[in-house]
């Protein structure tokens, strides 16, 4: 039964892999969102992990540990400034207010978490070849 649990961990890691690849394509997609329903450009978003704590008492109650998504957040960091008169969105002095997001941060984020993705589905497949093992143990 052990195995359950450790089925239920890389699980969740892989969904919230998955979950943070989505947040950073949507990262990606609006690089160049000048307005959003705020009126001001879009944020940069980023996903907070956490432990699922196990304690003993939810070992006995067969309780799933893992990773869990605790929050996405919005960085606070300064919005690109460009000088683009004809845009419709510009300033009094031509300047448009674009997205902080960074492609290439994003990118690296992004290499980095479809990586830990890849790591969590190898885990899964040792974990799935062992318990066939031990099912064929048991015949």
């Amino acid at each position: 039964m052990a195995f359950l649990g450790s089925l239920d961990i890389v699980g969740s890691a892989l969904t919230a892999e998955r979950y943070r690849i989505n947040v950073i394509l949507q990262n990606i997609a609006n690089e160049k969102t000048t307005v959003t329903e705020n009126g001001e450009p879009y944020r940069r978003k980023q996903v907070v992990f956490q432990e699922r704590p196990l304690s003993f008492r939810d070992e006995l109650r067969k309780a799933k540990g893992g990773v869990q998504i605790t929050a996405v957040v919005e960085s606070d960091r300064d919005f690109k400034l460009v000088h683009d008169p004809s845009h419709p969105q510009a300033d009094e002095n031509g300047y448009v207010r674009y997205s902080n997001v960074d492609t290439t941060e994003e990118r690296i984020d992004l290499l980095a978490a479809s990586n830990a993705y890849d790591a969590n589905l190898s885990a899964l497949s040792v974990l799935k070849a062992t318990i066939s093992k031990t099912l064929q143990m048991g015949k």
